[in-house]
């Protein structure tokens, strides 16, 4: 990326990346037809595909659930338990092994039941 400046950064979901790549492909089947995405962005496509758990809807409803039920956990850590959809507590405390806030027992039960709403 020589010569680009980062403008902004946000945090997305393994699903919203999905939605992102899909729709740049259709933008990029209506210029190029015979290749509508680059190969990085063909590959993180197959990813995405291969790996997102939820629709990107759910999984943008989920990340602004979690972010507001518990004023600790920030964009970057609700990203990653939608990416990784834990389902026990071991799980989640691998997610947040490098966070400053590890949940108690009721909080990552918490978190457990929200997750378990939106599985797929």
């Amino acid at each position: 990326m020589i010569g680009r400046k980062k403008i902004k950064e946000k945090y997305v979901s393994i699903p919203e990346a999905k939605e992102l790549l899909l729709k740049r492909k259709e933008e990029g089947a209506k210029e190029t037809p015979e290749e509508p995405i680059f190969y990085e962005a063909r590959t993180s496509l197959e990813h995405a595909e291969r790996f997102s758990r939820l629709s990107a809807d759910k999984a943008k409803e989920l990340k602004e659930k979690l972010i507001g039920l518990f004023e600790w956990l920030d964009e970057r850590t609700a990203t990653k338990l939608i990416d990784t959809m834990p389902k026990d507590y071991f799980d989640i405390k691998i997610v947040f092994a490098k966070e400053e806030h590890m949940p108690t027992k009721e909080e990552a039960e918490k978190i457990l039941e929200i997750l378990d709403e939106y599985r797929e």
